[in-house]
């Protein structure tokens, strides 16, 4: 019988599974079989792995913190990345219902009428901290309103940025920018000066406001500028420090431009430069600025020019162009992240590709002249073997002015054909020997309400409206379906059973970092299914709550109205409202949820059990009598480290019977459902006040209320 890896040493195995590159390969060797699985259970081996394959996750956060067990993490953070990928939602369900709402790091912020609901979605808290937008006049700004209205603008950090509109007796209406600290229960409040608010992007981190807004102009005045003015929280209410950030066109942001804030620097990052920046070889660049946030001149802002195409390449639809800036999970780098539809190679059919692009740990030091143009060549060029995803690099502390035109450094041997990009920075939407016109079908932009990536899953996620109907689906002439296509890593073998070499550097003969990959496209997968109960479809379409579908020739014409929605990588929130609705017409907010250690239900409700997938309910949606134990960890019969255990502790398999329980499955107690989370602060009454109603107070949440969600795994 010929050797395989059970018959591996305890230790060589674990080196094996050290080298692993994603949690995917572990629980796949895992599950290869029993005696792998357990001897893979060492919890030194899986921190080492969770810190290599998700360093910047929540769940590494909580293994280091000891508020989970790797074991438990790493199917975690398995699940929700397979999930995802391959559009099989774990839950369904109701938060409430709301004018507008945003959703940041796992927090939820809507509009209901005079409230604003804050809820943590990612740790399902039954209360919610609810802000009473009527109050907030009197009780925080000391002003007598005869009418308010309120706008949210960012919620990053567990702090809340909004506008604040009130009519007072004294000066008319005036605006306010409020800037609450949910975690700390610190009111902040920002005067807005006369500046227009319509083109407000604010940013922020526990220490500082950042409030960006198309206000200053160029040298000659014929063309706007981002200004940004910065609050330091702790020095409230000093004046702010303004910045006008140069050579960034007025874009729309979020498709040609995007502003985020990470460690401690705000970056700006535009697909365009100003009108009279020159742009030789008919090549494009990402224009990139960052500067500190805790020092923001001039003298501080460093700039850099990444490639990102060659006009060559054909036209691009810029209807369909999107642009993020988003950090790795496993290594904290920053990705720009880039959606453009084509026409590539003089094609007459589009086909929509999402680049990626890395920025250096170090941008160019202002104060650093001397060698700044070697930096250059060695940033730019490479040849053709290689992905140019290296930067061009200068400070913009030079004496250029705004207008003055771009001068890059091109060393002389670099051409049009210079520039390649690898595998691992190319998405395709299909393969290439896959038709657009396939049976999943071209995305329409009418039909399309949302579009996004996500990193961590390899896979792009798009809200559609689809309307096509299956026999028994009556009820919805048009419905709303999640699109979402993924990809993975393809074997590292060719098909003669060789691995795949790097490529070597022309000069410098060293291997290229990720050239050697090769991926696999997994289908374009569709939520849900075409023939999904009709019940399921009312609870994501309806903008109401408790909708029962009606008679078909009374509801034949039925379809979502307007549709926000926003995705992280673990769930979708969308709030869908009526057709034709008003701007103040509440609509209903829906989570898809991907995650299956996010459970919502508790003592008094559990949602129905839809299967949706060909099995049975999991036993981990049955939620257990207070006090009693539970195991962290899942076994599956099937061998590894999944397997299914029963209720009274006893299993099938022929587990070696010892009573002790391993690290990896932790004995823990479940918690009564009425237990009040104390996340959300709530300022208590003196006893000497008269009582009244608070601006800010907790309250129960309305899913525990609205009682309507599907589970089904």
């Amino acid at each position: 019988m010929p050797p395989s890896l059970i018959d591996l040493p305890p230790e060589t195995l674990l080196a094996i599974a050290g080298y692993l590159g994603s949690a995917i390969d572990y629980i796949h060797l895992s599950r290869s079989h029993r005696s792998i699985g357990h001897k893979l259970q060492d919890r030194n081996v899986l921190v080492s792995t969770i810190q290599r394959v998700a360093r910047y996750s929540k769940e590494c956060a909580s293994v280091t913190s000891d508020q989970m067990s790797p074991m438990d993490a790493l199917l975690c953070i398995y699940g929700r990345r397979q999930a995802l990928s391959e559009a099989r939602p774990a839950s369904a369900l109701v938060l409430g219902d709301g004018q507008s709402f945003l959703y940041q790091q796992g927090l939820l912020a809507y509009v209901r009428d005079d409230l604003i609901r804050i809820l943590d979605v990612h740790n399902a808290c039954r209360t919610e901290g609810v802000i009473y937008t009527s109050l907030i006049g009197t009780q925080l700004l000391g002003v007598d309103c005869k009418d308010s209205e309120v706008e949210m603008l960012h919620l990053q950090d567990r702090m809340l940025t909004l506008i604040y509109h009130a009519e007072t007796p004294t000066f008319g209406w005036a605006s306010w920018i409020l800037v609450i600290d949910i975690a700390q229960s610190e009111r902040l409040s920002l005067t807005v000066d006369p500046w227009t608010s319509e083109d407000l992007v604010v940013r922020n981190n526990r220490e500082y406001v950042c409030i960006i807004a198309p206000t200053g102009s160029s040298a000659n005045g014929r063309h706007r500028k981002w200004v940004c003015r910065v609050w330091n929280i702790d020095r409230l209410p000093a004046r702010p420090a303004t910045l006008q950030i140069p050579e960034l066109t007025i874009n729309e942001v979020g498709q040609a431009l995007v502003f985020e804030v990470y460690d401690g620097f705000l970056y700006a990052i535009s697909t365009q430069s100003s009108r009279q920046m020159e742009e030789p070889e008919w090549v494009s660049h990402y224009t990139c600025f960052r500067f500190p946030l805790s020092n923001p001149d001039r003298s501080t802002i460093e700039s850099i020019k990444i490639w990102r195409r060659h006009h060559r390449e054909g036209p691009i639809n810029d209807l369909w162009t999107d642009l993020q800036l988003v950090r790795d999970e496993s290594t904290g780098e920053l990705i720009i992240i880039e959606a453009r539809k084509e026409w590539t190679e003089g094609s007459s059919t589009q086909r929509r590709t999402w680049y990626h692009q890395r920025l250096p740990a170090v941008f160019s030091d202002p104060s650093d002249t001397d060698n700044k143009d070697q930096n250059m060549m060695d940033f730019n060029y490479q040849d053709n073997t290689a992905a140019i995803s290296q930067p061009e690099i200068r400070s913009s502390s030079s004496t250029m002015t705004d207008d003055s035109p771009y001068l890059f450094i091109v060393p002389p041997e670099k051409n049009e054909t210079g520039h390649c990009r690898l595998p691992c920075n190319t998405h395709a939407e299909y393969s290439p020997n896959v038709s657009s016109s396939s049976t999943v079908g071209s995305l329409l932009l009418a039909k399309s309400k949302y579009r996004t990536y996500i990193s961590t899953a390899a896979a792009f996620v798009d809200l559609i409206v689809d309307d096509r109907q299956a026999s028994s689906l009556t009820a919805w002439a048009q419905h709303l379906r999640l699109r979402i296509g993924s990809r993975k890593e393809a074997s590292p073998l060719d098909e003669h059973g060789i691995l795949h070499q790097h490529s070597v550097h022309l000069h410098s003969r060293q291997a290229i970092e990720g050239s050697e990959l090769r991926y696999e496209d997994k289908g374009i997968h569709l939520w849900p299914p075409i023939d999904a109960p009709a019940v399921l479809q009312d609870l994501l379409n309806s903008s109401t709550s408790h909708c029962v579908s009606g008679d078909a020739n009374e509801s034949i014409s039925k379809s979502p109205g307007d549709v926000t929605a926003v995705v992280d990588e673990r769930s979708m929130i969308y709030l869908v409202k009526g057709r034709n609705a008003a701007e103040n017409e509440k609509g209903k907010l829906v989570l898809i949820n991907f995650d299956e250690y996010i459970q919502f239900w508790h003592d008094t409700w559990v949602p129905d059990f839809m299967n949706l997938y060909g099995h049975e309910q999991n036993h981990t949606n049955i939620v257990p009598e207070p006090n009693a134990q539970i195991l962290t960890t899942r076994i599956h019969d099937s061998g590894g480290i999944d397997i299914d255990k029963s209720e009274d502790g006893d299993t099938d398999s022929d587990h070696d019977g010892s009573d002790h329980l391993s690290e990896c499955q932790e004995e823990k107690t479940f918690q009564p459902a009425d237990e009040v989370n104390d996340l959300f602060w709530c300022e208590e009454f003196d006893d000497d006040e008269p009582v009244g109603l608070h601006w800010y107070q907790e309250q129960m949440a309305l899913w525990a209320d609205f009682k309507e969600g599907f589970c089904f795994t």
